[in-house]
Order: C-alpha cells, then structure tokens, then sequence
C-alpha cells in the first residue's frame, strides 16, 4: 500500500499518517504547509489543494494505491458557509479522476455528520443545511463518479471526534483551556447528546476501512453512543478540582440538534470498537492543556 494522506497537518490526517506509519505503510503526506512532527519514514509535501490543477498533478506524480483525503477549510466558524467549500469540490473532483487515471485502489474521503439532515433520527438521512455540508455530499457524489468500475469510494463520515490537537476554539478544548485557568466558562443547558469518538480510535477505524474487504459507501465514524455534553463539562471539571461547572449560564444555541449519533453497524463490521473510554480520553486531553497552561504562566 502507498497512502497518500491530505490535510496531514490538522488533527485527522496527522492521526491517520501517524497510525499508518506504525502499521508498516508507506505514506505521503501533505497540507497546505509541508506537515512537521510526523514520524520518520513519511515523505511530507507542501501544496494548496484548493488548486485543483495542483491536486490533480500530486496524485498523479504520486500514484498513490490508497488515499484519505482530510483535507478541507476547517477555520471556526466561517467554514460552514465559505465560499471556498465550493473550491473543494472542484479539486477533490479531479483528484479522484486522477486517482482513477493511475489505477488507485480506494479512495476514502473524510466526511462529516452535516451532510445528513439533524432530526436526531438513526439512520440519518442526506440533507445537509450548510455549504460546508452541501460540499462535503457533492464531493462525494464525485468521487463515487469517478470511482465507477475504477476503484472503492469511501464516505468516512466524522460525528465528534476529539484529541490533543484539536481545534482550540472547539468545545472539549475550550472547557480544558478554561478550567486549566482557574475560570469557570459560560455554558449553555449542556443537554444536547452527541457520539465522541477519541481521535486515536478514529483513526484505526479510518486504517481498517482501507482494507479490501471493508465496506464501502457512506460509513459513519463514531460509537453509536451518546453523551450529555453536560456530563462532559462535569467530568472535565472534576479534572480540575473546579467546584463549578458554568452550565446554564447562558442560553442555547437556537437550532442546535438533541442529538447526533452515529449509525455504528457499519463500522463494527470490521471488526472495530472503541479502545479509549470517555474518562480516558478526556484525562489525556485535559492533561496536555493543562501542560500548555502551566509552560504559558
């Protein structure tokens, strides 16, 4: 397997290539600056993906037989309706025909649960309300185009996947920043459910799903099981020594979902189950700001 692995700079990719590297694969790595901090063995590359000429000319000067395509405008919270979600289309849509022109194996495109619709149901059914999810769906639909007796597509569709490296302005790391500091965050009702999923754990489900015999299609990363971002707060809290948590201090976001689990069946099809409990995986990630604070003060 040769692995090409886009947007290896940010929380997913960086997670994949590293897991892939410990698996015994061969893998390029690229974000719009050349990823640092990767292991030994990955050839990293720089490239601005959002050129669809550029990413068209990287697949084919690779030829890579697998890749996972992270790669996407992330920046919170403009990316759910820039307008360059459009631009990502464009160039996912020639790397996968060129994907097709190098004879690739499977190509798996890092989804996200805003390409379904967020009634709470399970299953979801497609209906995204953003750009960023209207273009995530169309994306798909053209890597399923291209792949047509070519090669296995792959719809890895992310639910809440957390880690050390996650975006700051996110909400785990949020709490974590804040209660590192000895300040108690303003918090809505926290009874909103969500399906968190340890970024490590992600990442070997996203491995097993390069394998030959995987499913294919739309497959939804996460546990199929939800949790009280309230619980969320407490525990992280409770982390921390604070005796307060900051819920109810503000109100909800209007339109924000009850819920958004995964459909799991898919994914344990594999073989995969989450490794990293809740608590765990917190502790760790709560551990590491703390870290960050303390080398700051």
């Amino acid at each position: 397997m040769k692995l090409l692995v886009t947007g290896a700079g940010g929380l997913i990719g960086s997670a994949v290539a590293r897991a892939a590297v410990a698996n015994g694969i061969e893998v390029v790595a690229c974000g719009r600056r050349t990823p640092t901090g990767l292991p030994d063995g990955v050839t990293s590359i720089g490239a601005d993906l959002t050129d669809a000429s550029a990413a068209a000319t990287l697949v084919e000067t690779i030829a890579p037989s697998h890749i996972v395509h992270a790669a996407w405008e992330t920046r919170q919270p403009t990316y759910w309706n820039d307008p360059v979600n459009l631009d990502w289309v464009v160039a996912t849509a020639a790397m996968a025909g060129a994907f097709a022109r190098v004879g690739g194996t499977r190509f798996l495109q890092i989804g996200s649960c805003a390409e379904y619709d967020w009634d709470g149901g399970v299953p979801m059914h497609d209906a995204p309300a953003t750009r960023y999810g209207k273009a995530k769906l169309a994306a798909f639909h053209a890597i399923e185009t291209a792949a047509h007796a070519n090669f296995a597509a792959v719809d890895a569709r992310i639910f809440w996947v957390y880690g050390p490296d996650e975006n700051a302005a996110r909400f785990i790391p949020l709490l974590c920043r804040s209660y590192a500091a000895g300040v108690v965050p303003d918090l809505g009702s926290g009874q909103q459910r969500r399906d968190l999923i340890h970024i490590d754990d992600a990442a070997r489900a996203l491995l097993m799903l390069l394998d030959d015999d995987a499913p294919t299609g739309v497959v939804d990363i996460g546990t199929g099981t939800g949790t009280l971002l309230a619980d969320v707060a407490v525990l992280i809290a409770g982390l921390a020594g604070a005796s307060e948590t900051g819920l109810g201090r503000k109100i909800d976001r209007p339109g924000d979902p009850a819920a958004l689990l995964a459909d799991a069946a898919p994914l344990r099809s594999t073989g995969w189950a989450p490794r990293i409990t809740l608590h765990a995986g917190l502790e760790r990630v709560f551990t590491g700001w703390q870290e960050t604070h303390r080398d700051k003060s």
